[in-house]
């Protein structure tokens, strides 16, 4: 927004002329959101900053380059990695559900995290939909989306979405690289079982997975999905010989509680309003790669 300053005086009185009828509450929450330019050069953002008449004030949303938390946790949980206003793209954290589960009333979810943050951001109530889920055990990159429509559209067209996964496994698979197919099917307990071939119930998972390095006792992999079943990467690199550290539920050692080391950190789509593509991707934390040897984290897996 760009106004050309009547009269001399304070930012707070020159937002609230920009803004006829606001209140002095909303001018300096204005204020605090944003960031201001004086004849194109940028000045502080402080209600009782001196204004000069006859100047051409711009006005922008601080979102609009949203300040990125590198490293999320359940006590700073937002890092937003591309934002515009048809969608977003966030890093979850480990231990944080996706989305609001009825089975769990009292556990905060990804969703109403964003949504609320956001809310505070932009003065104004906002809703997310959701586009794929993360387990609540796997950290990285979830998509929202800012409309119904937009999360129809990235759902009709999710096969062309390559999500790319970095899993530290106990043990290193036989060959480097490789494909692994089965059928998945829900048990008993919220576990999931491969079979070899189709049974009742199941549904046809594909996943591939090459190893990228040592990280020792463990070995770095990174998988790539081609179809999206519940626990899917789990499942195969278990059934693989080479279970996720951390994944006491997928045959991991269950000597100490630890969390998940999978991670989405590699994203390739196109826009599906404007057909750009966008790649992005991050590197988890040090600690991701070096779990406590001998000690329990603080962290509940199961």
């Amino acid at each position: 927004m760009k106004y050309q300053t009547k009269k001399k005086g304070s930012l707070l009185e020159i937002v609230m002329e920009m803004y006829q009828g606001i209140s002095r509450q909303k001018a300096k929450q204005i204020i605090k959101h944003s960031r201001f330019k004086l004849n194109g050069k940028a000045i502080p953002s402080h209600p009782a900053l001196d204004v000069e008449a006859n100047l051409w004030i711009e006005k922008a949303d601080k979102h609009e380059v949203p300040k990125i938390h590198l490293k999320p946790d359940r006590r700073k949980p937002v890092a937003i990695h591309y934002e515009d206003r048809f969608f977003l793209i966030a890093i979850k954290p480990a231990g944080i559900l996706t989305h609001p589960d009825s089975n769990q009333p009292g556990a905060k979810s990804f969703q109403k995290i964003l949504e609320a943050y956001l809310s505070k951001r932009d003065l104004r109530n906002t809703r997310l939909w959701i586009v794929h889920r993360l387990d609540r055990e796997v950290e990285g990159f979830l998509i929202m989306a800012k409309s119904e429509e937009i999360a129809e559209q990235f759902k009709e067209n999710w096969s062309t979405v390559t999500k790319q996964y970095l899993a530290l496994t106990e043990g290193k698979p036989e060959k480097e690289e490789g494909v692994l197919e089965s059928y998945l099917r829900d048990e008993e307990h919220q576990k999931v079982k491969a079979y070899p071939t189709e049974v009742a119930g199941s549904r046809y998972a594909k996943t591939s997975y090459r190893w990228i390095k040592d990280a020792l006792p463990y070995s770095v992999l990174e998988v790539t999905l081609h179809t999206g079943r519940k626990h899917q990467i789990r499942v195969h690199l278990s059934e693989l010989g080479c279970p996720i550290v951390g994944d006491r539920k997928y045959g991991a050692e269950p000597f100490f509680r630890r969390q998940i080391r999978l991670a989405a950190y590699k994203l390739k789509l196109e826009h599906p309003v404007n057909q750009k593509i966008i790649e992005l991707h991050y590197q988890p934390s040090a600690r991701f790669f070096k779990p406590s040897p001998n000690a329990d984290e603080n962290y509940k897996i199961i």
